[in-house]
């Protein structure tokens, strides 16, 4: 075998290799290789503010959430109800600075501290309950959203709003208000958030029933 032929084989060898590192092979003589599809050219826009509250499952957080919150505010009363009547219980009833005293003295004040953090427990919960569900619909949106588009052909799906300056109070508010904006102007039909929610209530509805 002269040097010459080393050479080319040498190349093909290189050349297979490298197909085969890439799960490819290398092509036969006289085919082309398949086109790549071109991808989606279509753009479309959704409402995300029109579509969260639109959504069946986001209705039926905010139905826990008002649960959790009226749950708590019950216990906060009967707490309350209770501090009052010790508060009222200690006048007069016992000698200032006697035992009895100190001690009834020594409940109100735990009474009043357990109120007070039972409050901040309360709302922190409430906060941390509905952080955590609307980040969860706000993270089956985007998948919604990308699972439509993908089904249409859909390459970009731009967040839009309809934010009026008008309502602006103040100029930092209409100057917040303008700079905040996405999309100045797009056509109805690019406009897919019905289609969204019809989709996300479908799935959410199936979902619960048993």
């Amino acid at each position: 075998m002269t040097l010459g032929h080393k050479s080319v084989w040498a190349a093909l060898l290189i050349l297979g290799l490298t197909a085969l590192s890439r799960g490819q092979t290398a092509p036969a003589a006289g085919r082309a290789a398949p086109a790549a599809s071109p991808p989606p050219t279509k753009l479309a826009v959704v409402n995300v503010v029109d579509l969260f509250d639109q959504l069946l499952e986001k209705k039926a957080a905010d139905l826990d959430i008002e649960k959790m919150k009226n749950n708590y505010d019950d216990q906060s009363r009967k707490m309350q109800a209770a501090l009052e009547a010790s508060r009222q219980g200690l006048q007069g009833a016992f000698s200032p600075g006697s035992a009895d005293y100190r001690q009834k003295q020594d409940e109100l004040l735990q009474k009043a501290v357990d109120l007070q953090n039972f409050s901040g427990f309360a709302q922190q919960k409430l906060f941390l309950e509905l952080r955590i569900r609307t980040a969860d619909i706000y993270r089956k949106i985007n998948e919604a959203i990308a699972k439509y588009a993908a089904a249409n052909g859909i390459a970009l799906v731009f967040v839009a709003d309809k934010s009026s300056v008008d309502n602006a109070a103040t100029q930092e508010q209409l100057q917040a208000m303008v700079t905040v904006r996405k999309i100045l102007y797009f056509h109805p039909d690019f406009d897919i958030t019905g289609k969204i929610v019809l989709m996300m209530n479908t799935e959410y509805q199936l979902g619960q029933k048993p």
